[in-house]
């Protein structure tokens, strides 16, 4: 797995945790291990959650090609920082789910928080994922990896910054830098289509 090159579904889990096992093996008992969620927050260039802040606030039906009651667990950069600091500060040794946000929320409910936040209305679609680019914006096969406890990293002194203020300042600051173009997700010609078939395939069934 250390000589993996491609970053992909398939390899970003097991070489988590292959730099987890390092950490583990070189400092023993003392070692602080953060496992972050998806981290966001203003100033991450990616497209994870961007993809969908931007998404949602042009409104309208938006395809997603996964299921929209899959959780998610994101955490704002800036939550994280702070733990990290006392994490250090504290010498506290041990693993910690840096996860947010404070309620769980499923990708259909992050999207539509996105469109409450940009004061836009959304019509989720969900679509086949049959093609769709690979390392799909926020869409994890793997559920469990998006349901794991916050409660030894809240103990630790993990905030909680309220989900709708992470996404205003996203926006915001992606608005702010003039919106340039994202790698991942559908472009608005491919989305168009896949509806375009979405909608063929409910009228022929």
């Amino acid at each position: 797995m250390r000589d993996t090159e491609e970053l992909s579904e398939e390899t970003y889990g097991p070489l988590k945790v292959a730099c987890e096992d390092d950490v583990v093996a070189r400092y023993g008992p003392r070692a602080t291990v953060g496992r972050p969620g998806k981290v966001a927050g203003p100033h991450d260039p990616t497209e994870a959650l961007m993809y969908w802040v931007r998404r949602a606030a042009r409104g309208g039906r938006v395809a997603l090609p996964a299921d929209p009651g899959q959780p998610v667990q994101l955490v704002d950069s800036r939550d994280l920082a702070r733990l990290v600091v006392q994490l250090l500060a504290d010498a506290r040794p041990g693993a910690f789910h840096a996860v947010g946000p404070d309620e769980p929320v499923t990708l259909g409910g992050l999207i539509e928080t996105c469109a409450r936040v940009a004061g836009t209305e959304v019509e989720i679609v969900p679509v086949s994922p049959d093609g769709r680019p690979p390392m799909f914006p926020l869409v994890r096969p793997d559920r469990t990896s998006q349901q794991r406890s916050p409660a030894r990293a809240r103990a630790a002194g993990l905030p909680t910054t309220p989900l709708e203020v992470t996404l205003s300042d996203v926006l915001a600051w992606d608005l702010g830098r003039g919106e340039p173009p994202l790698p991942g997700g559908y472009s608005p010609e491919e989305e168009r289509a896949v509806l375009a078939r979405h909608d063929a395939g409910a009228v022929d069934g």
